[in-house]
């Protein structure tokens, strides 16, 4: 793929000091983050909703629960557009929605009403990560997938460390309404930006250097649109299930901290709302550094070696995990508590860039579809966590709900290591 010499001349126009495929990553990178901030500022504001309309956890549960149905029905359809179109327009589309239905959820009074309004939103996620993913295949050479992929996926870490404290705050100034119109305007703010500064072909992008899109193109797979999906090849394979499982532990451990963290910090543990904002926020911000930490290790590391043994032995980090879980019923102060959820999710995110970058690895060509299953399956975790949450803590306590995840996590661990694979298996 060449340009002209016009087009040649325009690309080099620069004014910013980092290659314009970063510019990519991070607006990817801001774009989760505004993803998770509008995800999880209702679980901030869980425990005044609960107090108002006098809801019990199985009840806050459902409502939890909406956002994730919407969010994994829709992920599959959204994924072949993005294969089949443009993965800048959709990730354009559904900021713009998602963030409209953000501003709606304080309206409904009733559990029905709020799930559906949820539903809506999770509908209009649903486009990120196959947005994302379908944009990064095409932006970054395959020895930069890792850290490419753990830097944009992990702004949902970025997003929970802001969304928790910046949530408190708007919640104590203007009360727990005030949260989804403050955090509505975020996407108002990208979108232009992103529209204005994006493509989904390098070669057609302002700021684009000669030799920075050569190196692009290096290697690179064929991305010519896709018109038919090879659903037998891709739905047979045992890479796909590896990592989906791997995936979807990760996420059960994340899920129930984003909708069950200030709810079990204020009314299991006694924080107050300071410290709940703290304590909720100081995990994720683990999670976003040793995401972007392991996520460059792993890519360094892959060069001239096998890239799925590589990814296997960060299984190592997470497979301790659990034993933080385990630890946590028995801390006793604050600090401590605070310190067992940093460190497990600090030793979580080392499986993060490995299934973030999944479908890069697997299937390049199809990334935005393949990511779309990986994501909706995976994504079942957030539809099952805060409702199963709700009814163990019910019935058995908060220690039971953390054990439970620690088991979910060595299965997903399990099949990664029978199936996982970091090579590409589908043209």
């Amino acid at each position: 793929m060449r340009v002209n010499a016009q087009l040649e001349t325009r690309l080099v126009q620069r004014w910013l000091p980092w290659p314009k495929r970063f510019d990519v990553a991070l607006l990817s990178f801001f774009a989760m983050i505004i993803a998770l901030c509008d995800r999880v500022n209702i679980s901030v504001a869980a425990p005044s909703i609960m107090q108002e309309y006098a809801w019990d956890t199985v009840q806050m549960g459902w409502a939890l629960s909406g956002f994730f149905i919407g969010y994994s029905f829709f992920m599959i359809p959204m994924g072949i557009l993005v294969d089949k179109y443009s993965p800048k327009g959709l990730l354009a589309w559904s900021v713009a929605w998602w963030s409209l239905f953000t501003a709606l959820t304080p309206l409904p009074k009733s559990i029905l009403s709020m799930t559906f309004v949820r539903i809506l939103m999770g509908a209009a996620e649903s486009g990120v990560i196959p947005s994302m993913n379908g944009i990064l295949v095409r932006w970054f050479p395959r020895h930069e997938y890792s850290r490419a992929a753990a830097f944009s996926w992990s702004g949902g870490f970025a997003g929970a460390i802001i969304a928790f404290p910046l949530a408190s705050a708007v919640m104590g100034l203007w009360g727990w309404r005030a949260i989804f119109i403050a955090f509505a305007l975020l996407g108002a703010v990208w979108l232009p930006i992103w529209i204005l500064s994006t493509d989904d072909d390098p070669a057609a992008s302002r700021g684009v250097s000669n030799a920075e899109l050569d190196y692009i193109l290096d290697g690179a797979p064929q991305m010519d649109t896709v018109k038919t999906v090879p659903w037998g090849k891709i739905l047979n394979l045992s890479a796909l299930w590896g990592v989906l499982s791997l995936h979807f532990s990760s996420n059960w451990l994340s899920y129930i901290l984003m909708s069950w963290l200030p709810t079990y910090l204020i009314r299991e543990r006694h924080f107050s709302l300071t410290n709940m904002a703290i304590g909720s926020s100081l995990p994720f911000l683990s999670a976003f550094l040793g995401s972007n930490l392991f996520g460059f290790v792993i890519d360094r590391l892959s060069v001239g070696r096998d890239r799925t043994l590589v990814r296997k032995l960060f299984l190592l980090p997470y497979a301790i995990t659990p034993v933080t879980l385990f630890l946590l019923p028995f801390a006793s102060t604050p600090s401590t508590i605070v310190l067992l959820l940093c460190l497990s999710m600090f030793l979580m995110s080392a499986v993060h860039p490995v299934f973030a970058s999944g479908s890069l690895e697997i299937a390049p060509r199809y990334a935005g579809t393949v990511v779309a299953i990986q994501n909706s399956l995976a994504n079942g975790a957030g539809v099952l966590v805060p409702v199963v949450t709700g009814y163990v803590v019910k019935l058995a306590g908060w220690s039971a709900a953390f054990w439970l995840t620690g088991l979910i996590i060595v299965a997903g661990i399990l099949m990664y290591l029978w199936f996982g694979q970091a090579r590409r298996l589908v043209d």
